[in-house]
């Protein structure tokens, strides 16, 4: 299935062939994954394993959100080596107490089982790109975490777990 639409920076865009098979390649690579808080502060994570659908298809479909609270949602990705998180089709950065303990141990956790070990940088928003070209950097790298041979998460950076 591929992706023959998108909307990047609030613009409906139809992609080309070409565009489709990228986008549709660095879907199924990638665990893709949205946070939906809770009143209480809690959340839920919508986790998308390497599916081919972009996170605004699969979290309406199988989740039941609306365009409107799409808008609002914390998303993001995870890959060897990173996680990255974005807000908005404008893929802008994440307000960084959300980015809390709790939630990136969550996500080291499922990388680690779908990864394995090795160093993991945190990013926080991205410089959009061309759909389906060269995968999108992020705006800055907020920590970095090492996952060992014994699988333990150790933080690189200046927060503590």
């Amino acid at each position: 299935m591929l992706n023959e639409k998108t909307i990047i920076n609030g613009q409906e865009m139809n992609l080309s062939k070409k565009e489709q098979i990228g986008v549709t390649e660095f879907h199924k690579s990638r665990i893709a994954f949205a946070v939906i808080f809770k009143d209480d502060g809690s959340y839920d994570l919508a986790i998308n394993k390497r599916d081919a659908r972009e996170h605004r298809v699969y979290l309406k479909e199988d989740f039941d959100i609306t365009d409107e609270i799409f808008e609002t949602l914390v998303r993001g990705y995870i890959k060897p080596g990173k996680i990255n998180f974005y807000i908005t089709s404008h893929f802008k950065p994440v307000a960084q107490n959300l980015l809390t303990d709790e939630l990136i141990t969550e996500l080291l956790n499922i990388a680690k089982n779908e990864f394995g070990v090795g160093e993991y940088n945190i990013g926080n928003g991205l410089v959009v790109g061309i759909p389906g070209g060269e995968e999108w950097p992020p705006m800055e790298i907020v920590d970095t975490y090492t996952i060992n041979d014994n699988r333990c998460v150790k933080r690189v950076g200046n927060l503590k777990l």
